[in-house]
Formats: C-alpha cells, sequence, structure tokens
C-alpha cells in the first residue's frame, strides 16, 4: 500500500511539473500509473535461475594397445598387454593361479587353471551360478554373453558381461578343451568401481581379453 501511494504522488508530481497549467485530467492517472509500473519492471534484471550441470566424469587415458606372448610349463600360452604384469603360483597339485596385473589401471585379471577330471560339467555350472548369484541378488543391470567355439584350436567356453553398480565384476571368462584342461579368468579392480565412469577402462580391458581369448593354444 505504501508503495502505490508512493507511486501516485510521483505520478501527480511528475505530472504537475509537465503540465503547464498546473492541473490533467483525474481519470488518466491510472493510465499513467500502469505506464510506469511497466517502464520500472522492464529496468529490472531478473535473477538467473541456477541450473545442475550434467553428471559427468573425469576423462581416464588408457594405454596403448600392444601385446607380448607368455608360454611357459603350463599347458597353455596367449597373447597378453605389454602393460600388465603376469605372476602365477600353484595352488595345489596341477592347479594354478595366474595374476595378469595392469598396474596404470589399478586393475587385475584373476585367473584359475583345473585339469578336468571327469568334472567338466560341474567346473562349467559353477561359473554360470557365480553370474546367477549377481541376477538373484539383483546387482546387475543387465548381462551379455557371447560364446567361444574354436573347434581347429579346441578352444571353447563363454565370455560375460555384467553391467551395473554394483556388480563385483564387469567382465568374467571361462575356456576349456573339453577334454583335459578349464580354465576361468575374473576382472577386478582394486577399489569399488563404478560402471559408468570406468566405462573407457573396461572397454579397453575388455579388448584386451578378447585378444588373449583368440590368440589362446593349448600345449
Amino acid at each position: 500500500m505504501y508503495h502505490t501511494k508512493k507511486l501516485c504522488y510521483f505520478a501527480h508530481k511528475v505530472l504537475y511539473t509537465m503540465t503547464p497549467y498546473k492541473s490533467f485530467p483525474t481519470f488518466c492517472l491510472p493510465l499513467i500509473i500502469v505506464a510506469l509500473l511497466c517502464l520500472l519492471t522492464s529496468c529490472v534484471q531478473k535473477p538467473e535461475i541456477p541450473v545442475p550441470k550434467p553428471k559427468g566424469y573425469f576423462r581416464l587415458a588408457t594405454p596403448e594397445v600392444a601385446y607380448q606372448h607368455w608360454d611357459s610349463i603350463l599347458p597353455f600360452s596367449f597373447d597378453y598387454s605389454k602393460h600388465a604384469v603376469l605372476n602365477f603360483q600353484k595352488k595345489e597339485e596341477n592347479i594354478y593361479w595366474i595374476d595378469i596385473y595392469y598396474p596404470s589401471l589399478s586393475a587385475m585379471f584373476k585367473m584359475t587353471y583345473f585339469p578336468v577330471k571327469n568334472n567338466l560339467h560341474n567346473l562349467m555350472w559353477y561359473e554360470e551360478e557365480q553370474v546367477m548369484f549377481h541376477v538373484e541378488r539383483m546387482m546387475t543391470d543387465d548381462i551379455q554373453f557371447s560364446t567361444v567355439n574354436d573347434p581347429k584350436a579346441r578352444v571353447f567356453g563363454r565370455l560375460y558381461e555384467l553391467e551395473g553398480e554394483k556388480v563385483a565384476t564387469p567382465f568374467k571368462f571361462w575356456l576349456t578343451d573339453s577334454t583335459h584342461h578349464f580354465i576361468k579368468g575374473t576382472l577386478y579392480f582394486e577399489f569399488a568401481p563404478n560402471n559408468d565412469s570406468l566405462a573407457p577402462i573396461i572397454n579397453y580391458l575388455k579388448m584386451d581379453a578378447l585378444f588373449m581369448v583368440e590368440s589362446w593354444q593349448w600345449n
């Protein structure tokens, strides 16, 4: 109310000053007030409404793609990244652990080799159960799998891609010759992974794993 009275007084003063005869028709006063209000409001700058920035992540650099061959006393050989360090040790009789560690990415493929002793079905089924565990606990948003089938090299198996922020690993695989050998591999990180922010690294390591599988040979 105070501002309205003040504006009316201001309008009267302006009109009084501008009118030679010190008079002005009263019915024009509301029109003048409306015009002044429009003029004042048009000069006021509206405050900008803050808009949150879209979710983003730091750009992650991956090493240049380069491979080297690995052969040993174990009954298989394959190619793996030159940017990784490979170690293996004997766990039990004819059972070995193989680690392929990426120091710059804080990631590792942990593999275990088993000789097949009339237990191939159990070994394969156990790997399937590990994947289904993520489904039953609703830890994954989606699972993609592909089949490895190379009769000439006698390399058979499966590769699994697990999507979701709660999955323990984004990539798993197992290979066998169907008679004597079986090996499984799982990708791990040294920290709790976020599949969205780590997508470039996961894709890089997935391509390394595919190249490793394609180069696999049983001795």
